[in-house]
C-alpha cells in the first residue's frame, strides 16, 4: 500500500505560512493553513477600493535586494512586478526636505553643513561593517550620536527610533539600523527605485494560496486555530467559530470543531502562540519576553496628493505621526479611482491611538497634515480607513541575537516561523518569505 502522506496543519495565512505551506506541499506533505481573517495575506492584506483595484492596508513596497518575493513574482506573476523611482522626504523645521540622494543630504537645512557632512560619512562607515553580532551589543542611539554627532542624533535619528519605539528606543540595538539601511542598497546608484505589484501584495498571496491548492493542499479562511492538544493520534486543533476575527487576537473561543494534524507549523505572533498549548515553563517565558510595537495607520482617499513625495519621515516634535506614505506618489495614480495616502503610527499596546475610531484619529490628525501640506487639505478627502495591527513590529532588545527561537519548538511535531526571528532584518514581506521557505527545509528535513 501507498505510504500516508504526512499531515501538517499551519497556523496563519501571512506570507510565511503560504510560502512554508507551497513549499511542503510539493514535497509531499498533505497541507492544511488556517487563517483568523476571512482573506489571505495576513499584514499584506488589501482592501477592493473599486472593482477589481485593491489598495494595501498596511504599506508595502520592495528594495532591489528583496530576493525572495522578487522571485516568487518572476515565477507565480511573471510581468506583475513593476519599478518605480522613489522620492524621500523629511518633515523638519515647517517644510519638507528631499532625502533621497547624498547631494540632498549636503542640502539638510536643519543641520549645520559639518554635521550633514559627518553624518554622510558616518553613514558610509556604517554600511561597510559586516559584524552585527558587534551591533548587537551597541545601542544604535549612543553610537549615532558619537559617530554622527548630538546635532544630527536630536534632528534625524531620535525622531525616527522615538517614533518607532517610544520607550523602547535608547535600547534598540545598532544592528537593527544597520540592517534598515543595508536593504536599500539596490543596483541602481544614482537613484533609488522601489518594487510594487500591479495588483497589490494580496495578489501574490491569492496567488501562492492558488498553487497550494493545485498541489492538494486546503486553505481554511475566517477559521482561527484557538488550542493544540496532543494525543496518540497527533494534534488535535480546536478551532473558532466563523466571525472570531472581530475578536482580539488570541480571544477567540473554540466552537466544538476540531481538526487533525500529524505537525503543526505555528506563524502567530508569540504571545499568541503561547497561549496554543502548554508549553514548557521556560520556552513559554521566551515566548512571552518578545513585544511588540502596534501599527496604527490612517488611510486616505483623496482628490488630490498632499506632498508631492512618496515617503515622508518627521523629524518634528509637533507632528503626532512617524511618517506619511503617498502611495500613489510613487505607483502610477491613474490605476486608482483617486489618491491613496497613509499616515503612520506605531504605539504601545495600551497607547490611546490603538482606541481612537476612524473619525477620531482623522481629527487628530488633519491639522499638522494640512501644516504639512501648506493648505487645508479636509476638501480633498473622499473616504477614510484605518487599521491597527497588534504584532506589526517586534521590538529589539541590546543582544536579541540570544533571544531567537529555533523553528523546531519542545513539542514533538510542532515549529514556530514568525517575524522575531528575522532579525537582524526587519519584518517584510521578502524576508517573510524567507522565512516561510527555510522553515519548510527545516520541516522536511526532519
Amino acid at each position: 500500500m501507498p505510504q500516508a502522506r504526512s499531515r501538517i496543519a499551519i497556523v496563519g495565512a501571512g506570507v510565511a505560512g503560504l510560502v512554508a505551506g507551497r513549499e511542503l506541499a510539493g514535497r509531499g506533505f498533505d497541507v492544511d493553513l488556517y487563517e483568523r481573517w476571512p482573506d489571505v495575506a495576513g499584514q499584506a492584506s488589501a482592501l477592493e477600493v473599486a472593482p477589481g483595484v485593491w489598495v494595501d492596508r498596511y504599506y508595502h513596497h520592495l528594495f532591489e535586494t528583496d530576493a525572495d518575493m522578487i522571485a516568487l513574482h518572476e515565477e507565480l506573476l511573471p510581468g506583475d512586478l513593476e519599478w518605480h523611482a522613489s522620492t524621500v522626504g523629511m518633515y523638519a523645521a515647517g517644510r519638507v526636505w528631499p532625502f533621497t540622494t547624498p547631494r540632498d543630504l549636503l542640502s539638510y537645512g536643519p543641520l549645520p553643513l559639518p554635521d550633514r557632512v559627518r553624518l554622510g560619512l558616518a553613514t558610509m562607515w556604517l554600511l561597510r561593517r559586516d559584524d552585527w553580532e558587534a551591533m548587537d551589543d551597541e545601542p544604535a542611539a549612543r553610537w549615532l550620536g558619537r559617530a554622527c554627532g548630538p546635532r544630527a542624533l536630536e534632528a534625524v535619528w531620535e525622531p525616527l527610533l522615538l517614533g518607532k519605539f517610544g520607550d523602547d528606543a535608547p535600547t534598540v540595538p545598532l544592528a537593527w539600523i544597520w540592517s534598515k539601511l543595508r536593504t536599500r542598497r539596490g543596483k541602481r546608484t544614482a537613484r533609488e527605485v522601489l518594487g510594487y505589484p500591479k495588483r497589490s501584495f494580496r495578489a501574490i498571496c491569492v496567488a501562492l494560496r492558488d498553487d497550494i491548492e493545485r498541489r492538494g493542499g486546503r486553505v481554511h479562511v475566517d477559521r482561527e486555530v484557538v488550542r493544540l492538544r496532543r494525543d496518540a493520534g497527533g494534534w488535535a486543533l480546536a478551532l473558532g467559530a466563523p466571525g472570531s476575527y472581530r475578536t482580539p487576537l488570541g480571544d477567540a473561543r473554540a466552537d466544538g470543531t476540531e481538526a487533525r494534524a500529524d505537525q503543526v507549523l505555528i506563524t502567530t505572533p508569540t504571545h499568541v502562540a503561547a497561549r496554543l498549548l502548554d508549553w514548557p515553563e521556560d520556552y513559554a517565558e521566551r515566548l512571552r519576553g518578545w513585544r511588540y510595537r502596534t501599527a496604527v495607520v490612517l488611510l486616505l482617499e483623496l482628490r488630490r496628493p498632499v506632498t508631492g513625495t512618496y515617503w515622508i519621515n518627521v523629524g518634528a516634535s509637533d507632528i503626532p505621526f512617524l511618517g506619511l506614505v503617498e502611495h500613489t506618489n510613487l505607483v502610477p495614480h491613474e490605476r486608482y479611482p483617486a489618491r491613496y495616502a497613509y499616515v503612520s503610527n506605531y504605539v504601545a499596546a495600551d497607547d490611546p491611538l490603538t482606541r481612537m475610531s476612524t473619525d477620531d484619529l482623522l481629527a487628530h490628525y488633519l491639522p499638522p497634515l494640512s501644516r504639512m501640506a501648506a493648505r487645508d487639505i479636509a476638501p480633498d478627502l473622499m473616504r477614510v480607513w484605518s487599521f491597527r495591527e497588534d504584532a506589526a513590529q517586534p521590538v529589539p532588545v541590546l543582544g536579541t541575537r540570544h533571544r531567537l527561537l529555533p523553528y523546531a519548538t519542545p513539542a514533538p511535531g510542532v515549529w514556530l516561523a514568525n517575524t522575531t526571528q528575522i532579525y537582524p532584518e526587519d519584518r517584510g514581506t521578502s524576508y517573510s518569505a524567507r522565512l516561510g521557505r527555510r522553515v519548510a527545509d527545516a520541516i522536511a528535513g526532519a
